[in-house]
Parts: C-alpha cells; sequence; structure tokens
C-alpha cells in the first residue's frame, strides 16, 4: 500500500479531491488507467467474482474499512468490470459510504441525490468516471478530436476501455460542443444525455423515436459504423415555441447489436443567435464542411 496517498486520503471528502489526491501521487498513469493496481494502492487485497444474482459489484471491508475486497459481476465485459471495480472503489474511499454492500445495474447508473442511498451512489458514479476518465486527460483528448462525432465517442471509449455509455456521459459532462446523445433500442428511447446548453427536446425516455429523424432509417449494418451527418428540421427533436423557428440540426446515428442505438444531434453555438435568413446560409456552409 502507498502510505503517503493513504494519509493524504484521509483529509478527502468528495469524490473530486480524492481522484485530485490519487493523480497527484500517480500523475503519470498510462492510459486506460489500470485501476486494479490503484486500488490495491489504497488497500483492496482482492477482487473475486460475484455470482448474487441481480447485482453488478459488492464490496467487503473490515469494520475500520482499512482493507476490503471488490467483487465484480462473473462474465462481465472488460469495460462494464473496470467501471463497477472504480465504483467499488469510490464507495471505499469516500468516508461517509458503508463499507460493507451490493450495488445492482441501477445503482452504477444513478446521478440522483434526492435521498442518502442515491447520493452515495452517484459519489461512486463521479468518482468511476473521474478516476477511469481523469479530466485533464480526456479533455485534451476529446479537443484534439475536433467537434462531436459518434466516431469520437467510440474512439475514446475504447482509449480509455471504458464503455460507450459511460463515455458519453463524461463527454457530455466536459465538452464544450452543444449536442445531444440519444440511447434507443428497438426505436425506443432509453435515455437521452444533453449538455447544459442544448434546447430542451421534444422527447423522453420510454418514446418511440421521432416518425421523421433520420436514425429510424440507418442501415440495420454493418454494427459500430457511423452514417453520415444529415440535417434535419429542429422540429423533429426539439420543443418549439409558437412563431420561432427552431434552429436546425445535424443528426448521426450507429447501430449496435441487440437493437441497440445510438443518436447524437448537434447544434452549433453560434446559430442561434444569427438572424434567420444569415442562419440558413451559414448552416449550409457548416454542413457542407463537416
Amino acid at each position: 500500500m502507498n502510505e503517503d496517498l493513504l494519509m493524504d486520503l484521509a483529509d478527502c471528502g468528495s469524490p473530486e479531491k480524492i481522484i485530485a489526491a490519487i493523480l497527484k501521487h500517480h500523475p503519470n498513469l498510462p492510459k486506460p488507467v489500470p485501476i486494479e493496481v490503484l486500488a490495491r494502492a489504497v488497500g483492496i487485497i482482492d477482487f473475486k467474482d460475484l455470482e448474487a444474482e441481480g447485482f453488478e459489484g459488492a464490496l467487503t471491508t473490515d469494520a475500520e474499512k482499512r482493507k476490503g475486497i471488490i467483487l465484480t459481476k462473473k462474465g462481465a465485459r472488460e469495460e462494464r468490470r473496470r467501471f463497477t471495480v472504480a465504483h467499488e472503489l469510490g464507495h471505499f474511499l469516500i468516508p461517509t459510504h458503508k463499507g460493507n454492500r451490493q450495488c445492482t445495474a441501477a445503482d452504477l447508473r444513478e446521478s440522483r441525490s434526492n435521498n442518502d442511498q442515491r447520493r452515495q451512489e452517484a459519489e461512486a458514479n463521479r468518482f468511476a468516471a473521474g478516476i477511469l476518465m481523469p479530466r485533464p486527460w480526456f479533455v485534451r483528448d476529446m479537443n484534439s478530436l475536433g467537434d462531436a462525432d459518434v466516431i469520437h465517442a467510440q474512439k475514446l471509449a475504447s482509449d480509455y476501455r471504458t464503455s460507450l455509455e459511460a463515455t458519453v456521459n463524461r463527454y457530455i459532462e466536459l465538452t464544450d460542443d452543444v449536442c445531444a446523445f440519444v440511447f434507443s433500442k428497438d426505436n425506443n428511447i432509453r435515455y437521452v444525455r444533453r449538455t447544459n446548453t442544448f434546447p430542451r427536446l421534444a422527447i423522453k425516455q420510454g418514446d418511440p423515436l421521432p416518425t421523421l429523424c433520420t436514425s429510424r432509417v440507418a442501415p440495420a449494418m454493418p454494427l459500430r459504423v457511423a452514417t453520415d451527418w444529415a440535417e434535419v428540421d429542429g422540429s423533429v427533436w426539439l420543443e418549439t415555441e409558437w412563431g420561432k423557428r427552431p434552429s436546425p440540426i445535424l443528426e448521426q446515428s450507429m447501430r449496435q447489436a441487440g437493437g441497440f442505438q445510438v443518436t447524437l444531434l448537434f447544434l452549433a453555438a453560434d446559430e442561434e443567435e444569427e438572424e434567420d435568413g444569415d442562419l440558413s446560409e451559414k448552416w449550409d456552409a457548416r454542413f457542407r464542411g463537416r
């Protein structure tokens, strides 16, 4: 164990401060982050398979939470397993979290904080995303790729060895682009992740994909190949106001196995400030250049 790191961690309460302390002691970590090596450096002594039905991960510790064992669902994909390990490590390191617990798939998606249980799961998820995709590295790599693109998110997921969905969540948190990712299955929306700057969407979880969106006609094969960008009327996806014309949107999608699909909606930030006549002309130029 790294005793100097453990001393610094003793003064940390939030996921972000814990991550900062770890990166201070390990400034030259390779990519993807060796999460199990880090876990062993702070008191995790073993990793085991979890066979309990309905759970993705678990943590067992001694009474003082000085040593622990992390369990992950047997047979889980590597990207999923890495996030689960990081999530349970978050529970281990965040001082207000109890040491012995089991976590479901829903816990690993939790972002709400309206009760103690949800808050703790959300904090563990913030830690997992932050340690697997450290902000300075992720922002640098994301910006080097250019404007938002499904292929860029896929590359980042490959580089950091994280799932596409976890990578998109981090992307939306850190990008300066005005964009939204829509995750669907069999043309029904599972959930949406949008930047705070993206206009309000007219769709929600459980809705079918809009009839006029291009994602509905995306080729079924090959899988994991992004479509070309298509320009669609903003009213296809966005809430509309009486007498106000919504900005056009660029739409791109990618089919995945099992009927899953990810759609990216992109809006140029400066388009909202243009007059209607200038907007159409300027957007056409931008669209031809992508």
